[in-house]
């Protein structure tokens, strides 16, 4: 048998990431159907020349319900799949924050003779479905550490070169002549007689040193800048995700003391007189009562199973205990009380 699950939201982009989410899980595309104002994904109709809200809703009241969110803004997502998918479905399409109606099968794909005792909105189909098979693939994912290296600036060393004046004292020793004239008293005899009346005239010339300065660049020292380099080994620690596996085994419907489906009523009449005043709907108390169900297969009292079901159940959706502990123990009391009937 398939199934269609239609779950509502709140806008098209919480639709449309819980659409990408189902595909991620194995989910074929084809099968998916997202409906919001300007938004149409998947397949337009069952049939050629039939539309989608006839081929899902026909001329029920569901059909205005769905058209009425739509309008003021909120998205619609249908999955056909399997019965099996459909409980998947339903999990993934709550988990993203829709309301989810109990798998609906499109209208007029099922004769009289096809169609389960439904509930609300719920039908089932067993022929004409879009739904392909498919094997359920869970991925193991495991992060893997890839160490690189990159250059990266440690700062630099400048070394700038400036012309600077400093006084210099130097001592140069200098030579002067000075002419000197002396009367001298003297008593001899002209060796010429002739020249001793002559005219003449001496010129002593006095000359001096000065210090002449001149300057000449030399190299007194030099500034080489240049790099060393070391290497060194460096430990990189971090962490890394990956994937891990837990089956468990689903006891049967005869194990449990009955099918979830058959206590459906029950459920409901339960969640009317304490869920509803907790402002959850119905659909979304269904997988407490689901797991309180199947917890009924493990034996023990309730005090001593108490802690590993709420470590179970806050693994797949946290900090929500206390809101649902009520629906999952009545459901775990009621099976257990089934089966002990049983016995």
């Amino acid at each position: 048998m398939h199934k269609t699950v239609v779950g509502t939201f709140d806008s098209r982009e919480d639709a449309e990431q819980v659409a990408a989410l189902l595909v991620e899980r194995g989910f074929d595309r084809s099968a998916i159907d997202l409906r919001a104002t300007g938004t149409t994904t998947g397949a337009t109709s069952a049939s050629e020349g039939t539309s989608w809200w006839d081929w899902l809703f026909g001329e029920s009241e569901e059909r205005s319900y769905y058209s009425e969110r739509i309008d003021r803004g909120g998205a619609i997502l249908a999955v056909t799949t399997d019965e099996q998918g459909a409980v998947r479905a339903r999990r993934l399409m709550e988990a993203g924050g829709a309301e989810v109606e109990a798998g609906a099968a499109p209208a007029g794909e099922a004769g009289p003779e096809t169609r389960a005792a439904p509930g609300p909105r719920e039908r089932t189909v067993t022929a004409g479905t879009r739904g392909p098979e498919h094997e359920e693939v869970v991925p193991i994912v495991e992060e893997q550490l890839r160490i690189g290296k990159r250059p990266v600036a440690r700062g630099a060393v400048r070394v700038y070169s400036r012309v600077a004046e400093r006084p210099v004292e130097e001592r140069v020793p200098l030579r002067e002549e000075h002419v000197r004239v002396e009367r001298r008293p003297a008593d001899r005899p002209v060796a010429d007689q002739a020249a001793a009346f002559r005219e003449d005239v001496i010129e002593v010339e006095e000359t001096a040193e000065e210090a002449v300065v001149a300057k000449e660049a030399h190299v007194v020292e030099e500034v080489a800048v240049s790099k060393d380099v070391e290497e060194r080994v460096e430990e990189v620690h971090d962490r890394v995700r990956h994937t891990e596996i837990d089956v468990e085994r689903a006891p049967s419907s005869a194990e449990r003391g009955g099918s979830v489906q058959a206590d459906d009523a029950d459920f409901r009449r339960h969640w009317t007189e304490t869920g509803r005043a907790t402002g959850l709907s119905y659909e979304q108390h269904d997988p407490a009562y689901r797991f309180g169900h199947e917890l009924a297969g493990d034996g023990r009292d309730w005090a001593a199973i108490e802690p590993e079901a709420r470590r179970r159940w806050e693994e797949r959706n946290p900090g929500t205990w206390e809101r649902f502990a009520s629906s999952i123990r009545y459901a775990w009391e009621r099976a257990r009380g089934a089966r002990r009937r049983a016995a």
